[in-house]
């Protein structure tokens, strides 16, 4: 295996249906999952920041691409390393009307980019600040990497580590379990 790579495995059954669909409709945003959540108070960057890629380097699906072409089936490849960008906008000088014009038209603009599946990470954040003490941050990732449940504990990992780190805290988190582990089970399962 490259230094690059992790670890190689097969798809999950679920994986291989949102990979189809996503393969049938790559224009229709097929997949995409956008998460808006409105946060108010203070809210540091740098922090924001790390707590996800502390998360990135914790799970390996956030660090997965799919392959297919020349595949007899489809392959997830967890790499080593991805990088996962916050981009930033400062829209306090716009009114609310405007915020709610751009933030519709970032959510689309969004979807339509979609996400090339073999280069991790299939995900993007954005930060954005709409007054003093009032922000707005968007999770956009591929349904390949997350279900409702799983994002709603990566979530909760990623509020604890920013909050514990914005206490200085030690943070003290169990390894996660790797996604590899359930595929190995499937595979087991009589169907």
């Amino acid at each position: 295996m490259s230094r690059e790579i992790e670890n190689i495995f097969p798809l999950s059954p679920m994986q291989q249906g949102m990979l189809f669909e996503s393969l049938y409709a790559p224009d229709g945003g097929a997949g995409i999952v956008q998460l808006c959540y409105t946060v108010e108070g203070p809210l540091d960057r740098a922090l924001l920041q790390r707590a996800w890629e502390r998360a990135v380097e914790r799970h390996g699906i956030l660090r997965t691409g799919f392959h297919w072409e020349r595949l007899d089936r489809p392959l997830q490849v967890v790499h080593r390393k991805a990088a996962l960008d916050l981009t930033v906008h400062d829209w306090t000088l716009l009114s609310t009307d405007a915020q709610e014009v751009a933030l519709r038209e970032l959510l689309r603009d969004d979807r339509r980019r979609s996400f090339a599946l073999s280069r991790p990470p299939l995900m993007r954040l954005y930060l954005l600040r709409r007054a003093a003490g009032l922000h707005t941050i968007i999770i956009s990732h591929h349904h390949l990497l997350l279900d409702g449940w799983s994002t709603g504990l990566l979530l909760r990992e990623v509020v604890g580590v920013y909050e514990a780190e914005a206490a200085g805290l030690p943070i003290h988190l169990p390894a996660p379990p790797p996604y590899a582990d359930y595929i190995t089970w499937l595979q087991r399962q009589d169907l």
